[in-house]
């Protein structure tokens, strides 16, 4: 029987996080906090050790949190009533807006900056809602990274992970090949805590999440949570060539408010009042009136500036929003004396690992965190987690459950550590699944992943498939995604760069799986789950999660799980 050593290069740690962007390097950093003896890998298909990695490197500088004086009560109250529609899970979401200020302020003992006023205070946008927005280091990262070296924490840059290992129900590391030399990597590991991102379909520039996390979480057994609320919406701005500059966040997050045929504002007209960022009813407005024939639909920015959002939201990130911005003048920005056509977009956010209070997966000795799990933790309730419907809370989400954890994986380490438990591997197994990693490398023909990629995404891209929803469109788009699915075993690359792309086509498609089959399942809308078949909010028979898990045989498991909302302080009208 071959050894490991003959198989791939092992590596050895008694926690392994899977990916290294702000909430794998928070979990590590605070459980370097709490035990400096604990030996910490990280591994990432970036450049972790440097500060490259994750969504956070490229649009940091915004963080939302409860401020000295505002009431973490009415945080919860607002997410309950106006964003999560009580599918929340309300002692996760209490205890983040407790200890919401206590984490920003704690960044600093890292390196990272947050912008203050001269009297030391920090320097906010405040909002008609019960919290505040600040300025944050677009480089935050980079000095997390710096701050964990310090600490001791250990590094494994290029890894792609493809799978985890298990002895028994029990997580014991993970395997991945170096997408710079193709080498294969034997991870061994007492904790695995997932960090790797979300499922965003790679459909915009910026937000492209290709849901590895969740396939590694799906093969290993853990249940999911949350699948049907996945849907995230932004607006592409039309330029007077019909140009399309997709994917900046512009229409969803400041303009929602603010859209017009002719002289009529149809955002008040399908959904009145004023809103916090990222709404579904903005991709409902737009798809209704175009249904009516009602074109060109605009978003009026002179309007957003004139209620002071404009000097509000961008005042206290220059650097971040000069780089995020490099080409802004092609893009239409600054915001100024700006009138835009507009046609919705799809961002998208599948993190539905479930996860308990302590980032537990259902799977022993393995925890989930970040945007991996921020649907699957019901913090939010029913939306995509995150950020939800409040910007800048995407940051807030990586901190609060990478705080949470770290702090666990450390006591499970103390824990684990007085069981002795060994590792029984198999290396025939670790054989197995080597050979049908590199498979699409040995192929003579076959499927570009990409093709493959390109097919899931016309399933997930159209506003009134992910959007507002029927059961017969959803049928429509999950034909599509199981016929990509039937491609899966052809796929044929030429080069380690494009099998990563072969791990991502299918973790797409298992995500669209995933994301149509609750949505068809809870007959009913509420939040991000828009359904013109069923348009009412149901809490006699829907006050559930939707809970799905891979069977025996490789399908889906589907039940639901009653809200305990007995337990719960706040209860639905």
């Amino acid at each position: 029987m071959k050894d490991l050593k003959e198989i791939g290069i092992v590596h050895e740690s008694q926690i392994l996080i899977i990916g290294g962007a702000c909430s794998g390097l928070t979990a590590a950093l605070t459980a370097k906090e709490a035990d400096r003896n604990v030996d910490i890998l990280i591994t990432d298909m970036a450049c972790a050790s440097k500060g490259w990695a994750g969504k956070a490197a490229r649009t940091a500088g915004l963080i939302s949190f409860v401020e000295k004086g505002q009431d973490p009560e009415d945080f919860a109250k607002y997410n309950l009533n106006e964003i999560g529609f009580w599918l929340n899970d309300q002692h996760l979401l209490r205890d983040m807006a407790y200890n919401s200020r206590r984490l920003v302020a704690h960044l600093e003992d890292w390196g990272v900056s947050v912008e203050k006023k001269e009297d030391g205070s920090f320097d906010v946008a405040e909002w008609p809602f019960p919290w505040v927005t600040g300025g944050i280091d677009p480089d935050m990262c980079k000095h997390m990274a710096k701050k964990a070296h310090e600490y001791g924490v250990r590094f494994e840059d290029r890894i792609e992970i493809v799978k985890l290992l298990k002895d028994g129900e029990r997580v014991i590391g993970a395997v991945g090949f170096g997408i710079k030399d193709g080498s294969f990597h034997i991870f061994l590991a007492d904790i695995t805590i997932i960090a790797c991102g979300t499922q965003n379909f790679d459909i915009t520039p910026i937000w492209c999440g290709t849901g590895v996390s969740q396939s590694l979480a799906w093969d290993a057994g853990c249940e999911f949570r949350n699948c049907e609320f996945a849907g995230m919406g932004d607006f592409g701005r039309i330029d007077e060539e019909g140009h399309v500059f997709y994917g900046m966040h512009g229409g969803a997050h400041i303009g929602h408010d603010h859209m017009y045929v002719g002289e009529e504002n149809i955002s008040q007209k399908w959904r009145p009042g004023f809103h916090s960022s990222m709404d579904p009813y903005a991709a409902n407005a737009w798809y209704q009136e175009y249904k009516l024939g009602h074109w060109p639909i605009k978003i009026d920015m002179n309007a957003f500036n004139a209620q002071g959002g404009g000097g509000e939201f961008f005042k206290f990130h220059p650097e971040a929003f000069k780089r995020y911005m490099r080409h802004h003048q092609v893009g239409g920005y600054p915001f100024d004396n700006q009138v835009f056509d507009v046609v919705p977009g799809v961002i998208s956010e599948l993190g539905a690992i479930r996860v308990g209070h302590s980032m537990e997966t259902t799977v022993p000795c393995l925890l989930a965190i970040g945007d991996s799990a921020g649907s699957g933790s019901a913090r939010a309730g029913a939306v995509p987690a995150p950020p939800a419907k409040i910007h800048g809370t995407g940051l807030l989400n990586a901190l609060y459950m990478g705080t949470r954890g770290g702090e666990s994986a450390v006591d499970l380490i103390h824990t684990v550590s007085k069981l002795n438990l060994s590792k029984n591997i198999d290396p025939e197994e670790i054989e197995r699944i080597k050979e049908e990693t590199f498979a699409p490398l040995k192929r003579e023909d076959g499927i570009n992943p990409r093709d493959i990629i390109h097919e899931v995404q016309e399933a997930m891209a159209p506003v009134d498939y992910i959007f507002v929803k029927s059961e017969d469109r959803m049928k429509e788009a999950l034909a599509l995604i199981e016929d990509a699915g039937t491609k899966l075993d052809q796929m044929k690359v030429d080069n380690t760069h494009d099998l990563v792309k072969a791990i991502e086509a299918k973790a797409m498609v298992l995500g669209g799986k995933l994301f149509y089959n609750a949505s068809m399942m809870r007959t009913e809308s509420r939040g991000f789950q828009l359904r013109e078949d069923y348009p009412e909010t149901d809490n006699e028979n829907w006050l559930k999660w939707i809970i799905v898990k891979k069977g025996p045989e490789g399908d889906f498991e589907f039940r639901t799980e009653d809200i305990p909302i007995d337990q719960y302080d706040y209860k639905p009208m």
